[in-house]
């Protein structure tokens, strides 16, 4: 069993050690090239970009859910247009809100007695 390669495809899932390891697998192939610039024509550096495409998505999407949204839709707060909300629309909504529950808290207690 080689553990190198092995290594190297377990490192490869992890969001951005895998575009960190691509590219110095990639770097040291295209070494001893006259040409270490990407060719469109070529089978092997089309996939070459196509892994890097992948990569930069599957690292973009796993920092987008960390910091935005994973813990935005953990909590609520999902919607990015509720930060940029004026004070006189929150205090509305606001409002709205306590009347709603104050409503409900009323039928309850009706259904009590």
């Amino acid at each position: 069993m080689d553990f190198k390669k092995a290594g190297y495809k377990l490192l490869t899932y992890l969001p951005i050690v895998g575009l960190v390891a691509y590219s110095i697998k990639e770097r040291k192939t295209r070494k001893g090239k006259p040409f270490p610039y990407y060719d469109l024509r070529k089978k092997e550096d089309l996939k070459a970009i196509g892994v890097y495409a992948l990569e930069i998505s599957y690292s973009v999407f796993a920092i987008g859910w960390k910091i935005y949204l994973g813990n935005g839709i953990a909590t609520g707060e999902w919607n990015p247009l509720n930060y940029f909300k004026s004070e006189k629309d929150l205090k509305k909504t606001e409002k709205i809100i306590e009347k709603k529950s104050l409503e409900k808290t009323l039928n309850y207690n009706d259904f009590l007695k």
